[in-house]
Formats: structure tokens, C-alpha cells, sequence
């Protein structure tokens, strides 16, 4: 049975708190090393709604600079409204810019203190597997004139997106968009 190195053969590896790990059979180093890493990525925010956040986010930005436009910088205060958004549509079971509060994106903007410009909203929800969710609803804005002139709206800097899931399977994604570059007055 062949042995795997793992640690640094520093001091601390060969005496301190390394040297547990030092060398393990390969079918015990690969299993402890699997954990580890799932552990570090959920600690480090990668559950299924950060990681399909960060899908629309980036399918965003991917049309945008395939449209010859600069990428939008991610921003978490407009990404907690978006979640919001998503969140409020999917407890309360409506699919609108209009809730039933009656405060919506822009409304949500001003209340976090954020100066008011541009903003925009784009939304979408669908039932597909997880795996497919995220090319759904780009690929549904993409094909969608509507929703590609917010996309590639030109006195946008930043964007949230937002994914919130409901017991039944539903998904609904949001993405609030805000900016007031020099020449766009709102």
C-alpha cells in the first residue's frame, strides 16, 4: 500500500499540529481531504443559492460583454435586495415587479440608503433541475428584446442577483441592476 504525503515538511509538519496528517493510507488522505474541502466551501458562502446567484451573475455580465459592454461590478447591497425579491415572491407565491406591499426594487434602493440613479429589475422562475437553472433563465433574458435592453443598459454599473427556492421545486431568480455614470442623468 502506497502512503500520500500531505502537509508541509516544515517544522510545525514534522512537530506540531501537521504531523497528524502527515502521511495516511491514500484511502483515508483522499476522503479527509474531500471533507475538508466541502466544509471549506460551504463556510465559505458556496451553498446551491450563493452558487446560482453567482451563475446569473455571471451570465450577465456574460452578455453584456458579448454585446461589446463593460461588466457589471457585483454588489452585495443590491444583492440582498434582489434575494429579497426573490424571497418575498416566493413565500408569498406571486411572480410581479409589483408586490403586494407595494415596494418594489427601486423602492427597496432608496430604503437602503443607496443614492438614487438607474435602476432595473429582471426576473424569472422555472421548476428545472438545479444542474439546468441558471442557463434556463439566462438563456429566457437573452432571447427576451425586453429584458436584453435592461441587461445591456448602458447607465448600469452594478448588479444583485437574488435565487430563492420554494418546497415544491419552484425557483425564482432576480437580478436588480442601479447606476449613475457621467451622462446618464435618471
Amino acid at each position: 500500500m502506497r502512503n500520500i504525503v500531505t502537509g508541509n515538511p516544515s517544522p510545525a509538519g514534522r512537530n506540531g499540529r501537521l504531523g497528524l496528517f502527515r502521511r495516511l493510507p491514500r484511502f483515508v488522505a483522499l476522503p479527509v481531504l474531500a471533507i475538508a474541502l466541502a466544509s471549506a466551501l460551504v463556510s465559505a458562502g458556496c451553498t446551491v443559492q450563493a452558487q446560482v446567484e453567482n451563475g446569473i451573475g455571471a451570465g450577465v455580465n456574460q452578455i453584456r460583454t458579448q454585446a461589446g459592454l463593460p461588466p457589471l461590478t457585483a454588489d452585495p447591497q443590491l444583492a440582498a435586495i434582489a434575494r429579497h425579491r426573490a424571497q418575498d415572491m416566493a413565500t408569498l407565491n406571486y411572480f410581479s415587479h409589483s408586490p403586494p406591499d407595494g415596494c418594489d426594487a427601486r423602492c427597496l434602493i432608496q430604503q437602503a440608503g443607496i443614492a438614487p440613479g438607474w435602476t432595473g429589475e429582471i426576473m424569472a422562475w422555472d421548476n428545472a433541475a438545479s444542474a439546468s437553472m441558471v442557463d434556463m433563465a439566462v438563456s429566457m433574458w437573452r432571447n427576451s428584446p425586453t429584458h436584453m435592453a435592461v441587461i445591456t443598459g448602458r447607465c448600469f454599473t452594478r448588479m444583485g442577483a437574488g435565487a430563492a427556492f420554494t418546497r415544491d421545486g419552484k425557483s425564482y431568480f432576480v437580478v436588480v441592476f442601479e447606476g449613475n455614470p457621467p451622462g446618464c442623468q435618471p
